[in-house]
């Protein structure tokens, strides 16, 4: 390459820093003037043009007068030497990558790593050969434009992976190095000068619920030198998105042996990706009006019903909803009104099905996570409500009950008060379909026959079901009423002591007696009162009235023996059963020692911790506490020995035919036996004959009750039957 195609390719390489220049400028700084002549004439003929300034202090001002395209300096000058002269240019923007030749007479090891260490590009040492000067500037330029045009192509990369959001990095695995872009520390928020650090300063910037899951993902890639990719989280700052999603890839670079020494990688935000993924999703399963789960979703999730539902054998509702009158808001208030009515409408079908959600699900025990219920709009002023897992049909009547109620208030849309009402049409998996389809549409010709019979209400597909729900609503009533007036009876069953023969407690039992069905058994209302409720005042009034009937016998001179309340689950997950305990004591004035409360294995199954508590406070109040039906749960045997409780109640179920089926008998001696190694206390339930009598009394269980010894009784006739009892036990004792 000859002088003048070097110059034009320096020429060149200013237009690509945006400078016009006919020539490349010198800025040679000496105090020699000798010195300075003769280094311009040689310069000029090699076409520069020269800059001369005598100091290092000239030199400043010169620099930032002409802007040179390299810069010649002496070492030792008067006011301001040439280091430092190098130092103050090199901390201006426009200085910090221009060449500096550093001159010196200094021979020393120290002057030249100082010249370095200030800023120079390279030295010459004096004497200096003029006539080789241009040749060293010139291809010092030819440096300063590769390095120009790789800072350039550095920028454009960063520029490129900012744009993008996508940093890369390079982790030396045996020294635990790790090198990073610039972008990778903009994402991770690390100080704009640092650029290495080990793999924990990357996973210490990581959610930490999720730094032990990527450190896993990366050394086990690195042990098996393969490729990785995995997304976490980091804290977002001043974007207002909280978090902010990454991803972060790498492959190995392996050596001959089949070792990973280094994983190169890249980091990308991937936060927009994401949110745009979700507003696509939302686009696509979500209505826009209101936000609610649109007709996609439904089909998606009514399809997983189906199969959960066949799967576990289980039922499920569907519930078809159309606004009565809703075209008439529309059409008079416009569709902004109507748009802010379907979006009230929809927070209160959502709130409905929160608050239903216990009842409808209180006895499931199979797949309660994924059986969420859900309400969809389909379009215009219909909506389908999902009722993922219901134990029986009258469970979505009951929910279609307090949607038409909650729809049924009154609506504020600006300045005017709006009312619309609900017509809803239900159809029950797998009585009235077995398809998505099915159900859909056997819903949807309900809600039709519900219009027809004077909107404002719902109907079931199925007319049989419908009457059964009809008649358990009307239970539902009755028994509301029959608890409100007192209508209820409470009888008492007499147990036995087998060791002395004595009275040794009653169970108080509620008995209803309706003025136009008659008797109406326990196992009809009990589970509706446990569903609906009304279990709470219910049992509140049999736990008040036993402790007061056991405190005015007590007074009368009969017993003391104990009472035994039956209490259920619902009463302590629902109400405040130790206030309504302790609460019945104070009442009664009865002491808590002749007070016995009956509890079934399935209060302590789902939280055993919790029912300990609970039994436990109870304790504290000093009443007795048995498990009732003791054998028919899930009993388990090394929880067992941690309930503070008194007594194990035998099913039963155990005992009907305790005198002809071993299984059952040594079922019997075996509860029997752990019992009183426990330090229990037993008696069976449902003793009819003499032979399971005298089973009991040979396997030596504490207490009997059953119509063998007595049928319930009420207050009177307890009264007389005791009475009777001592009477006989006297002419025994007397041998009259």
């Amino acid at each position: 390459m000859n002088q003048n195609q070097l110059v034009t390719q320096l020429n060149a390489g200013l237009l690509s820093r945006g400078i016009v220049r006919d020539k490349p400028i010198v800025l040679h700084v000496d105090d020699d003037p000798a010195s300075l002549v003769m280094a311009e004439g040689s310069l000029e003929d090699a076409s520069f043009e020269v800059v001369q300034a005598s100091d290092g202090l000239e030199a400043i001002e010169k620099f930032q007068a002409c802007e040179p395209d390299i810069i010649i300096m002496d070492a030792v000058m008067p006011n301001m030497d040439g280091f430092d002269a190098i130092s103050h240019i090199r901390k201006t923007a426009l200085g910090a990558h221009v060449p500096i030749l550093m001159i010196t007479g200094l021979d020393d090891l120290d002057s030249i790593t100082r010249a370095y260490d200030e800023g120079a590009t390279d030295f010459l040492t004096k004497p200096i050969n003029f006539f080789i000067l241009p040749h060293r500037v010139q291809y010092m330029l030819r440096s300063r434009d590769t390095a120009d045009k790789l800072r350039s192509s550095q920028a454009k990369l960063d520029n490129a992976q900012r744009i993008a959001r996508l940093g890369h990095w390079e982790w030396t695995i045996e020294t635990d190095e790790f090198f990073w872009s610039k972008e990778f520390a903009r994402i991770l928020k690390f100080p704009d000068d640092q650029f290495e650090g080990h793999l924990d300063t990357l996973l210490n910037a990581i959610d930490g619920a999720q730094r032990s899951g990527v450190k896993t993902v990366a050394t086990q890639a690195v042990a098996e030198a393969r490729e990785f990719s995995v997304e976490f989280t980091i804290a977002a700052e001043n974007d207002g998105l909280g978090v902010r999603s990454i991803r972060l890839e790498a492959e190995p670079n392996i050596n001959d042996a089949g070792v990973c020494t280094h994983m190169l990688g890249t980091m990308q935000d991937i936060t927009e990706r994401k949110n745009a993924q979700k507003q696509i999703h939302n686009l696509a399963y979500y209505d826009l009006v209101t936000g609610l789960p649109n007709r996609a979703q439904l089909n998606e999730k009514l399809n997983y019903a189906l199969k959960l539902a066949e799967r576990t054998q289980t039922k499920f509702g569907l519930l078809f909803l159309d606004l009565d009158h809703f075209k008439q808001v529309n059409d008079t208030l416009g569709h902004d009104a109507g748009d802010d009515l379907l979006r009230q409408v929809s927070d209160r079908l959502s709130h409905v099905l929160r608050d239903s959600d216990m009842f409808v699900r209180a006895s499931a025990t199979v797949d309660n996570a994924n059986s969420k219920h859900l309400v969809a709009r389909l379009g215009g002023d219909e909506f389908v409500v999902l009722l993922g897992q219901i134990n029986q049909a009258e469970d979505a009547a009951r929910v279609a009950e307090r949607i038409a109620c909650s729809i049924g208030e009154p609506y504020n849309i600006g300045d005017i008060e709006v009312a619309v009402t609900t017509t809803i049409g239900i159809s029950v998996y797998p009585t009235d379909g077995r398809d998505s389809e099915t159900l859909m549409k056997h819903a949807d010709v309900a809600m039709y026959h519900a219009k027809e019979q004077g909107r404002n209400g719902y109907q079931f597909y199925s007319k049989g079901i419908h009457e059964k729900a009809l008649a358990r609503f009307a239970m539902e009533r009755e028994l509301k009423q029959a608890i409100e007036n007192e209508q209820l009876q409470i009888v008492y069953q007499p147990k036995i002591d087998l060791v002395s023969g004595a009275t040794s407690g009653v169970e108080a039992l509620v008995r209803w007696n309706h003025p136009e069905k008659g008797p109406v058994s326990p196992a009809d209302f009990i589970p509706l009162a446990e569903e609906t409720g009304l279990i709470l005042p219910l049992g509140q009034w049999v736990l008040t009235e036993s402790c007061k009937q056991m405190q005015r016998w007590i007074e009368k001179g009969i017993g003391p023996f104990s009472v035994a309340v039956n209490c259920s689950p619902v009463q302590f997950t629902r109400g405040n059963m130790i206030r309504d305990i302790d609460s019945a004591i104070e009442q009664s004035g009865l002491d808590p020692r002749h007070l016995e409360v009956e509890l079934t294995e399935s209060l302590f199954l789902h939280n055993i911790e919790k029912g300990i508590q609970i039994l436990k406070s109870m304790k504290e109040l000093g009443i007795k506490i048995a498990v009732d039906d003791f054998g028919t749960g899930f009993s388990s045997l090394s929880y067992l020995k941690r309930l503070p409780v008194d007594k194990l109640k035998i099913d039963q179920s155990f005992v009907k035919e305790l005198d002809t089926d071993k299984g059952d008998a040594a079922i019997v001696s075996a509860i029997i036996t752990l019992s009183h190694n426990l330090n229990l206390s037993v008696v069976a339930e449902g003793v009819e004959n003499v032979a399971q009598l005298n089973v009991l009394q040979e396997q030596r269980c504490n207490e009997v009750q059953g119509y063998f010894i007595s049928y319930p009784l009420t207050a009177d006739e307890f009264e007389n039957w005791i009475t009777d009892k001592e009477a006989d036990s006297f002419k025994q004792a007397s041998g009259l």
